[in-house]
């Protein structure tokens, strides 16, 4: 009776673990957590151009500001001259992040505080889903498209300014 006891509470206290490690693995990511500077590079091909995709991301309460820049890469070698920006607003929606762009409204050089604005010429805005999975940032586009940079990516983290 008391083994059979044994092996009901071990079964059941197995059975708890399982169920909060399974709680902790699909409980939404918090806005902060996406956070900082995250890169996508094409595979790098001897003598041809390269494409870096990066976003900088920076949270401010429940909203999500930031930049995206395109650049180019020959035997890494950087191409670009005064570099560029586009800026971008987001918000958590059912547990991902949605961020709002304009790929025409992108701004030349690296200007501090550069903000997103819609379109005002009638256009609909760029979209685009967020979504964080084991370290990984999955980018998707929704609606709209970035010349040279694909619809969906794996962005990495990027910890070392640049």
């Amino acid at each position: 009776m008391i083994s059979r006891i044994n092996r009901i509470a071990g079964r059941l206290c197995l059975l708890t673990v399982f169920l909060i490690f399974l709680a902790g693995s699909v409980h939404p990511q918090s806005v902060s957590a996406y956070k900082g500077r995250w890169v996508w590079k094409e595979v790098a091909r001897r003598n041809k151009p390269q494409t870096q995709f990066t976003l900088m991301i920076n949270v401010e309460g429940n909203v999500v500001r930031g930049v995206y820049s395109v650049d180019e890469f020959i035997n890494g070698e950087w191409q670009g001259e005064d570099g560029n920006q586009t800026p971008f607003i987001g918000r958590m929606t059912r547990g991902r992040l949605e961020i709002e762009f304009d790929p025409d409204a992108t701004v030349p050089g690296y200007q501090e505080n550069v903000r997103y604005q819609p379109p005002s010429d009638g256009r609909e805005s760029s979209l685009a889903t967020l979504t964080l999975q084991r370290g990984t940032l999955l980018w998707s586009v929704v609606r709209g498209k970035i010349e040279s940079v694909p619809s969906k990516l794996k962005l990495r983290r990027e910890r070392r300014p640049q």
